[in-house]
């Protein structure tokens, strides 16, 4: 990360296909989950808000959820040379400084301080192996 916030985005997380382009590189960052920050593409974005409109508002939960996401979301448009400025208070919140970590995680991408990755990493408790096992497994049940 540069002075000003900026981070360079790995050219294989920018938009390539047309109908990716015609959302013009933009994107929606929000607090993460387990401490990281998350970078929506515009779509995803759309696809959580529809699935967030579906719960009911009176849920305490839903409305805890809600606030703590939208309070600080924030649209973010890549610049020419496929820049995002991350805004202070999100980098604050990430613990992000000079070094990040920029992790693809399917449909999202992922902004890590290296060394709360980590600890994530290290305090899991069980191996990738182990998660893939249980993971797949249970949707082999499910299929049965």
């Amino acid at each position: 990360m540069d002075g000003k916030g900026r981070i360079a985005l790995p050219a294989k997380f920018r938009p390539s296909t047309a109908s990716e382009k015609d959302a013009d590189g933009q994107f929606m960052l929000t607090k993460g989950l387990d401490g990281c920050l998350a970078l929506y593409p515009e779509k995803e974005w759309q696809l959580i808000q529809e699935r967030l409109n579906t719960l009911d508002f009176t849920r305490k939960d839903y409305r805890y959820f809600s606030r703590l996401l939208y309070s600080v979301a924030v649209p973010i448009k890549l610049d020419r040379q496929g820049r995002l400025l991350i805004p202070s208070h999100l980098q604050e919140q990430a613990g992000l400084e000079r070094e990040i970590l920029i992790i693809g995680a399917n449909r999202w991408i992922e902004l890590w301080e290296p060394d709360r990755y980590e600890q994530y990493l290290s305090q899991y408790g069980q191996s990738y192996e182990d998660v893939a096992e249980k993971l797949f497994d249970v949707n082999r049940q499910s299929k049965e």
